[in-house]
């Protein structure tokens, strides 16, 4: 059998909760306590991916990896150490994750994260970077935006991350305008950075989501034979939606189906 073109996936903050129905890639987190490698804080951490094992449920068979960073993670400049390093690629190898998902959204230190991604992919791991594609992403004549284009094109020009995640969106969908003025530009920069189409991903969240901006969404994906399309907030997704997803994608052979046991 073989794999389908695209890929479609999302983010669960549940280890207990179940990919969804056509997905071929699932995440779990977010790790954002990354001094201690949890989720939660350091006062109130949750569970680690160096104490859980990488779950697999509803007969899914697709990768599962863990998620380091996302919204609110702390502190920055992480990973501090080259232990820091070690102790995430090690916690993936011993607990049967598939890789890990950089969610750079406080500053993290690039060159130590892509040392882990060169460690990783030592040892037959997949590897990602993902980041905010928006306003700043867009503008790199200003200070934080040259910052962020550098550390985008040190990850691309590394050679050691499979999949490079655009995060375009915020609490919810951007406007109809705000798609129109980063998405296709985003995608564009990056493949001027050196990365190749079906490296890169497209992702948005299921909060404001509807027929016309999922479809902007998704002649990007097939148009320019990008990679794929990764959901935050899956567990909302309407059916509708998936179902347009999956059949846009062409995904007839989904890594998951949602059989009664």
């Amino acid at each position: 059998m073989t794999s389908p073109r695209y890929e479609f996936g999302g983010w669960s903050q549940s280890l207990t909760r179940a990919p969804l129905e056509g997905f071929n890639t699932q995440f779990y987190g977010m790790v954002t306590n990354l001094a201690g490698l949890t989720t939660g804080t350091v006062a109130t951490p949750g569970w680690s991916p160096s104490h859980h094992t990488a779950p697999r449920l509803n007969g899914y068979t697709g990768p599962v990896l863990w998620t380091y960073g996302g919204g609110l993670c702390s502190p920055r400049e992480n990973p501090a150490s080259h232990e820091a390093v070690q102790a995430l690629v090690n916690a993936t190898v011993a607990n049967g994750w598939d890789g890990v998902d950089f969610d750079d959204e406080c500053s993290m230190n690039i060159n130590r994260v892509i040392d882990g991604m060169a460690m990783l992919k030592c040892q037959g791991k997949r590897t990602q970077y993902g980041f905010i594609a928006g306003y700043t992403y867009n503008r790199p004549q200003t200070t934080a935006g040259a910052a962020l284009n550098q550390k985008v094109s040190k990850v691309i020009t590394s050679g050691h991350c499979d999949r490079l995640v655009h995060y375009c969106y915020a609490s919810r969908m951007w406007t109809d305008d705000e798609i129109k003025r980063y998405v296709a530009p985003a995608l564009e920069r990056s493949i001027a950075h050196g990365a190749k189409p079906g490296q890169l991903i497209l992702a948005l969240t299921s909060k404001g989501l509807t027929d016309h901006n999922l479809r902007l969404f998704l002649d990007q994906v097939t148009k320019l034979r990008l990679a794929g399309l990764y959901v935050w907030a899956y567990q909302n997704l309407s059916e509708a939606h998936r179902r347009t997803i999956i059949e846009h994608l062409g995904l007839t052979t989904p890594a998951v189906t949602n059989r009664c046991t």
